[in-house]
């Protein structure tokens, strides 16, 4: 992409989602496009920018522009606080140091089996792209000797190649070495695991911002050994959380150590992970972003009153726009959320997804077509069925590079996921369907009774609302809820109210189209091809829910061949808050 490309791809983004703050990672490569984005926003050097591009001219004078008319300057070591000073003295009251948080969640992969190598093999870790600044090839010729000594001792390179005049060097040298290896570039879980595995992690960088590899491999108490670099001293204090060398021969001399001396290995361990916990933690990094942003003044606090939270993205899905929303680290399975009819996202509370997401899950939640900010159409006149809203689900985990995930639905939201689950089989990792019926409500078929006459009889006498008006909306809304709420707890007036009033803000004028739901086709019936979903299914369901009785959670059991069921004894057609330990608890588990 070249520059013009990607200052109105960005301008697009920018608008599409409201941003309101930009925040770019390298004074070069992202100061030329945040320059013309005409937002506010902050700068992360991140190394290079410092170290090298400062040294060609006109790179500095993109880079000086971009640094002038930033909103904040973020640097994550010292070292780098000091350049930045050097280079540009008048912005120094611009910089905050906020050290790099990591997080690790190692897999089960063996790095050791993957290359075949033997089971008493010692693996020196080096991850690191095919590029000079990362410099491989700096220790090559005291691995190999030290491999000719100790045939135990095997060299790992890891990373994704970025120069292929380069690669073609490394590849050659590798040919012509012994005890040598190019793994490629592995998954970060594959990465950690290799990390537990390895006897150390070694860093031969030329030039580093914050080494995230280092620090993660010293989250999972693997002995570190790193260049004699200001990037690398920074995070490693030698004979401490880690040893630091200065030439190839004292590269190998200190792996040898960590050989001859366990104990060593062990304190260098220990002492690594202690200083990560301390420093570079993710509640720490969070805070202080956090802090720095609100610091800001007039943006982007009061830009956002009365418009949706910056993580909430509109992604453009062919003929429509949908709203979503992402919660947790997208490296966790990920589960998709889908709300019942005429709701938005706004079902599935942000609490409820936040604790889902502490549980190492990667949390999607959306708006349906007619609600939230997703697409509307005008009500009575909705040109899309069940299907339709079907598919909506799975090219929303296509765009946002998901490959599979836990599908949860609630009432029409589990109608879709067992659509979706005949539709996209290969996108399905499991479902749960959360007071949800197999949809044939066919008269010869007693078996899926109606909503009881009281549900009928009471939505039947909510009086409709004046659509343009607040408080009438609201009214008519907590009253749709508590005739679904249990008939055996105390309605929460007070909480509904508040999310009726949320509902209603995000609907941008368009709530009347929310009820469009009520007049989508189904298509064909489904319940008949149940048997044919194959992946592993949580039935969810409330003993006083009175719109799908609890006949309609058996009828799911007994169609679906891997299917367990949970019934909830004082929950309506709802999730409650009192039942939220126990239903995140069983999904949790579902899911793991």
């Amino acid at each position: 992409m070249n520059a013009s490309d990607g200052i109105e791809h960005l301008h697009k983004v920018a608008r599409l989602n409201e941003i309101d703050l930009i925040i770019g990672t390298h004074a070069l490569f992202s100061g030329r496009y945040v320059l013309e984005a005409g937002l506010p926003y902050l700068l992360i050097f991140a190394g290079t920018d410092l170290n090298e591009f400062s040294l060609d001219e006109a790179s500095l004078s993109v880079m000086t522009s971009a640094v002038e008319g930033s909103a904040g300057l973020i640097v994550l070591n010292e070292d780098f606080q000091i350049r930045c000073t050097e280079l540009w003295p008048h912005v120094r009251e611009k910089l905050h140091k906020i050290p790099q948080a990591i997080w690790t969640k190692p897999s089960a992969f063996s790095l050791r089996e993957n290359l075949g190598l033997p089971t008493d093999a010692k693996l020196i870790l080096l991850p690191s792209g095919l590029r000079p600044i990362k410099d491989p090839l700096y220790s090559f010729r005291a691995i190999n000797a030290w491999h000719e000594q100790d045939p135990r001792i095997h060299l790992v390179i890891a990373g994704t190649s970025y120069d292929e005049d380069f690669e073609g060097i490394v590849m050659r040298r590798i040919a012509s070495s012994k005890g040598i290896h190019y793994a490629g570039a592995i998954l970060p879980e594959n990465l950690h695991a290799s990390m537990c595995e390895a006897t150390a992690l070694i860093n031969t960088s030329i030039s580093e911002c914050s080494p995230n590899s280092v620090l993660e491999a010293m989250e999972l108490q693997c002995p570190v050994i790193v260049r004699d670099i200001p990037g690398n001293t920074c995070v490693v204090q030698n004979e401490s959380t880690g040893l630091v060398f200065s030439t190839p021969d004292e590269l190998r001399e200190q792996g040898q150590r960590l050989l001859d001396d366990k104990m060593l290995a062990q304190e260098l361990g220990r002492n690594g992970l202690e200083f990560v916990s301390k420093f570079h933690n993710l509640n720490d990094e969070r805070a202080a972003y956090l802090t720095l942003i609100e610091s800001l003044g007039t943006y982007p606090s009061s830009c956002l009153k009365g418009r949706a939270p910056m993580r909430e993205r509109m992604i453009e899905l062919n003929d429509v726009v949908i709203c979503a929303e992402m919660f947790g680290n997208p490296e966790d399975p990920a589960v998709l959320l889908i709300a019942g009819a005429s709701d938005s996202m706004l079902f599935w509370d942000s609490e409820f997804c936040s604790r889902m997401a502490g549980g190492g899950r990667y949390v999607i939640r959306y708006d349906h077509r007619d609600t939230g900010r997703s697409t509307a159409y005008p009500p009575g006149q909705p040109p899309y069925t069940l299907r339709n809203l079907a598919a909506d689900a799975t090219a929303l985990l296509n765009c946002l590079n998901v490959t599979t995930a836990h599908l949860v639905g609630v009432s029409m939201g589990g109608m879709i996921v067992q659509i979706a689950a005949l539709m996209s089989p290969e996108v399905v990792n499991s479902l749960t369907l959360f007071s949800s019926s197999p949809g044939d409500l066919n008269p010869e078929e007693p078996d899926l009774p109606s909503p009881t006459l009281r549900v009928s009889i009471a939505l039947d006498d909510i009086v409709e609302p004046d659509w343009a008006d607040k408080g009438s909306v609201v009214d008519y809304l907590v009253a749709v809820q508590r005739c679904l709420a249990s008939d055996t707890r105390e309605f929460d007036d007070a909480g509904k109210r508040s999310l009726a009033r949320d509902v209603f803000d995000r609907s941008d004028g368009k709530i009347r189209s929310m009820r469009n739901h009520n007049s989508i086709e189904w298509g064909d019936p489904w319940r008949g091809r149940l048997a044919e979903i194959t992946a592993p299914t949580l039935i969810i369901h409330g003993k006083r829910d009175q719109v799908n009785q609890v006949p309609h959670a058996e009828a799911l059991a007994r169609g679906i061949p891997q299917s367990k069921m949970l019934l909830l004894k004082d929950a309506g057609h709802e999730l409650a808050p009192a039942d939220w330990g126990q239903v995140l608890t069983a999904i949790l588990q579902h899911t793991s």
